[in-house]
């Protein structure tokens, strides 16, 4: 906590904020500084590992676009989304399905690449960044008995690189699997990015989220979401099998990406939820929304490049 009570505050460079934390009753100190931190306000909330949601972003485009210009598409033909599968005609509990099937992944990093600078000063190297590196993401899957998971991406990577024969790629997929292409004169060839490079997302969260018996949202918490750009997957790792023993069986994919963002959602904590005010005078909200709306919290953010209004430096 910082001593604002001293005259060189904040330029003192022998400062160093209280290293106590008061364990009872607050209390403040008698020359007028700030009370001691409370441990609970240290360390009464914090993240554990086993709140995660991973986002796949699949069956949003079918039956807009051709299966073989589109990997949604392309799955629907395959029998992995869409109406061969469990859910009616319902792409997209489909693709929750195998989202909520992911069982462990990992956050990722950041780093430059540098390069030295040697003699520019005298007796010194110095080091500059030259280039962002995002490294890749690898995700852990449990395996249904159907396994609809592995047919989820290895047709995404059958998309990506298909195979040809004399009359040319398949135009579609099939729920049956690659039948009929045993051919040992066919070939691989990629297609071109932009039709199988996906959003691929990641949203931390915590246990904070509760309902009112109205199901009515009253807490909402503080999520963190790692949005990935142009992913796709690169690796569908072995999948060992073995009579020793029965565990249940699970698969890791290896994702690489153009870049990634962080998404911060803005959560109401203790507060009670409440719903932006309409735009329409007309228009009207339940009472449970209309007093000491929040509307900064869960509208959606306007941004422009080059705005530079909101930001202090």
């Amino acid at each position: 906590m910082p001593e604002a009570f001293r005259d060189d505050y904040p330029i003192n460079p022998y400062r160093v904020d209280p290293i106590y934390a008061r364990m009872t009753l607050p209390r403040d100190s008698n020359d007028n500084r700030f009370g001691l931190p409370s441990v609970q306000d240290l360390f009464g909330e914090l993240s554990v590992t086993s709140q995660f949601k991973v986002t796949l972003y699949l069956g949003d485009t079918y039956p807009t676009a051709k299966s073989d210009s589109d990997i949604n598409a392309w799955l629907v033909s395959c029998g992995v989304l869409g109406s061969n599968l469990f859910n009616g005609n319902n792409a997209n509990l489909n693709s929750l399905r195998y989202e909520f099937m992911c069982n462990e992944t990992s956050l990722p990093g950041s780093s430059f690449s540098m390069f030295e600078e040697t003699g520019s000063r005298q007796g010194m190297v110095e080091k500059f960044p030259n280039r962002r590196e995002f490294p890749e993401i690898s995700m852990t899957f449990y395996v249904d008995a159907e396994y609809g998971i592995i047919r989820l991406f290895e047709e995404w990577l059958n998309f990506i690189n298909p195979l040809y024969n004399q009359y040319g790629r398949a135009t579609k997929g099939t729920s049956r699997g690659g039948v009929e292409r045993f051919n040992d004169w066919e070939f691989f060839r990629f297609r071109y990015p932009n039709t199988y490079k996906r959003p691929l997302a990641v949203t931390k969260f915590e246990r904070d989220t509760h309902m009112s018996p109205m199901k009515d949202v009253v807490r909402t918490p503080s999520m963190l979401t790692y949005y990935f750009v142009n992913a796709f997957p690169t690796q569908l790792t072995a999948l060992p099998v073995t009579y020793e023993g029965s565990t249940i069986t699970k698969t890791t994919v290896t994702f690489n990406y153009d870049r990634y963002v962080i998404l911060n959602h803005q959560g109401t904590g203790s507060a009670e939820f409440k719903q932006p005010q309409p735009t329409n005078n007309s228009a009207t909200l339940p009472d449970w929304a209309q007093s000491n709306s929040e509307p900064s919290l869960f509208a959606t953010p306007s941004y422009s490049w080059g705005d530079t209004s909101d930001l202090l430096f």
